[in-house]
């Protein structure tokens, strides 16, 4: 993994891109997966690749995030849902029969736009992959767990701490957050 702070060599840029996909493809399947990402989106205004991010950094070993460096991931992560996303997916949800074909064909637009997203995060890790290092701060979130799924909770917590006011919501999400690392943990062999 080496890489200088400002990598942007097309061929690494490449294979995380395509490993990011499959990777999040994979545990995205996962049983419960899908509904827990759903939940995190719709009822908690959360970002799917975010917290796939977070989870492919865990498994892959990838040192990046930390609590310095998440509002500027999920800027990117916001304009990209903003500009591109979002308006596709209020497309594809305005069908009401979802084995038409206009749904179908927005469904698939609303996957290439995720892709983009993801892109749009690897070219941001890859800027990031060095400075991270040396500014972890993972062990304030949960000294007790063992040393896999930090930049998980981290992520995770950051967006109840930050984005989520109401204290039962908070705690829900919490909730929430604990059954996605799990499925998580469980998939590691898998993915």
């Amino acid at each position: 993994m080496a890489s200088n702070g400002n990598n942007q060599d097309p061929a690494l840029l490449a294979t995380w891109v395509d490993d990011f996909w499959t990777f999040s493809g994979q545990l995205y399947s996962q049983p419960g997966m899908q509904a827990y990402c759903l939940a995190w989106q719709d009822q908690y205004a959360g970002r799917v690749n975010g917290v796939l991010f977070a989870i492919w950094c865990d498994i892959r070993g990838y040192s990046l995030l930390t609590s310095k460096n998440l509002t500027q991931l999920n800027a990117v992560i916001d304009q990209s849902n903003q500009d591109d996303v979002a308006p596709i997916r209020r497309t594809r949800l305005s069908f009401s029969d979802k084995s038409s074909a206009d749904y179908q064909a927005a469904l698939q637009a609303e996957l290439a736009a995720e892709q983009r997203q993801q892109i749009a995060i690897i070219k941001w890790a890859l800027i990031h992959l060095n400075t991270s290092l040396k500014d972890a701060d993972f062990d304030q979130y949960n000294p007790d767990k063992g040393k896999r799924m930090l930049q998980t909770q981290l992520y995770l917590q950051h967006h109840v701490e930050h984005y989520i006011c109401d204290i039962t919501l908070k705690n829900s999400a919490t909730t929430l957050t604990n059954n996605i690392e799990s499925i998580a943990q469980r998939a590691l062999p898998s993915v």
